[in-house]
């Protein structure tokens, strides 16, 4: 994979991430093909030794904690 290829997912990934940061703020909708785009772009990068973009880290690492200990729904309570 060339250099510009990997630029280019470096940059797609990171306006994913802010995508998918904007609804987690706004506790709006995160489609599940978002989520799935943005672990093959991280396995892309990764597969390649090229460092994750940030908000690409901190993202998935906040998917992967609300995945550990989801917040109870609104419907749940009494």
């Amino acid at each position: 994979m060339t250099a510009d290829k990997i630029a280019q997912v470096q940059r797609l990934s990171s306006a994913l991430a802010a995508r998918v940061r904007y609804a987690q703020m706004v506790r709006g909708p995160i489609l599940p093909a978002q989520v799935d785009a943005l672990l093959a772009a991280a396995m892309l990068l990764q597969e390649h030794g090229v460092p994750w973009p940030s908000l690409v880290e901190q993202v998935l690492h906040d998917l992967a904690q609300d995945l550990e200990h989801p917040e109870p729904s609104a419907a749940a309570e009494p």
